[in-house]
């Protein structure tokens, strides 16, 4: 074990601390299961429970099982295809301790929306996916040549995504601002909270923004947790332009994300952190506060699972030690208060 800028005690204490270190992988019916993050159950235990309560269920829809029969706090399934293959890499992240999963409180209200975020509504009701795909490619958005070129891409119709950009065009107003804020704080509606990440999207020159869409990572509502994700990941596609961002009025958020609340967008928020420039110092006190989460990613065998994890560990503490699990933990621990 290699240990580095470790005060003393730190070695004990690493010994007495169950942490989750590396993923365990298994063979499934389609290809190979990880499984990141648990602490108490084993792969093998967690897959042969999640099969006899939910036979011939895909497995990337365990999820609900873990959570619903099996007592996660929270979990995750994403399947990787594996290129020139018909196998399916699987990750499947559990969180099993909830002391620090703390889902965000939605509001009760029902708000009046103008006429383009209720158009923009209808379309994330009636027609989801194109509303999700446009804001993962919002990189091609004002450039009519990029977006025929990405529509045929990831064949979806290049009209349509050009009247999800035309409705964004028309909601950049101050007070289209104040209300993505007031409706991702009071509407019950998930789908309008939903719209409200996406029109937050116009607005990334102020950190009010890029905060409420990492707290709306925790939204308990899948759906809404997954546009905030889409709109991050597509704003920092191309990260040429973007300017650093102070996170720290976003700690109480991203301390929730760091403790285990969405796991499926734990790889995203790290990378948005690393992409906006999160200063090492809040950086550190994040890994120190909840490290559990980002160590068993940077554990991870599957290398975009792990990859997120160590850029940002490499980002906040001037070190390198890549896939070295063991002496970033010891690192972490050996952080002062």
């Amino acid at each position: 074990m290699k240990l580095h800028h470790v005060v003393p005690g730190v070695v004990a204490m690493l010994a007495a601390t169950a942490m989750p270190i590396v993923g365990q992988v298994i063979e499934g019916p389609d290809g190979p299961i990880e499984f990141v993050g648990l602490q108490q159950w084993d792969a093998r235990e967690l897959f042969d429970a999640i099969q006899e309560l939910a036979p011939g269920q895909p497995f990337h829809a365990c999820a609900a099982v873990m959570e619903r029969d099996l007592g996660f706090a929270d979990a995750a399934a994403t399947p990787y295809r594996t290129v020139g293959s018909d196998d399916v890499y699987t990750i499947v992240v559990g969180v099993e301790d909830d002391t620090h999963v703390r889902p965000r409180t939605i509001g009760s209200e029902t708000l009046v929306l103008p006429r383009t975020l209720e158009s923009l509504k209808t379309i994330a009701e009636e027609n989801p996916q194109l509303l999700s795909t446009a804001v993962q490619v919002l990189y091609a958005r004002g450039d009519a040549d990029r977006t025929d070129e990405v529509a045929e891409w990831l064949g979806i119709d290049a009209e349509a995504l050009d009247q999800v950009w035309g409705l964004l065009d028309r909601a950049d107003q101050r007070r289209d601002y104040r209300l993505a804020h007031e409706l991702l704080a009071r509407d019950v509606s998930w789908h309008t909270r939903e719209v409200a990440t996406v029109v937050l999207s116009n607005f990334v020159d102020r950190d009010a923004s890029w905060h409420a869409l990492v707290l709306s990572l925790t939204d308990p509502v899948d759906r809404v947790a997954g546009m905030a994700g889409g709109v991050l990941r597509g704003l920092t596609a191309s990260d040429d332009s973007l300017r650093p961002v102070d996170w720290t009025p976003a700690e109480e958020s991203l301390l929730s994300l760091f403790g285990g609340t969405s796991p499926r967008q734990f790889g995203t928020t790290l990378r948005v952190l690393v992409s906006t420039g999160i200063t090492p110092e809040f950086g550190r006190r994040l890994a120190r506060e909840r490290p559990a989460l980002l160590l068993a990613y940077a554990g991870a065998e599957h290398r975009g699972t792990r990859a997120p994890a160590i850029a940002f560990l490499r980002a906040i503490s001037g070190e390198d030690f890549g896939t070295d699990v063991e002496a970033w933990t010891a690192w972490i621990h050996g952080q002062p208060d």
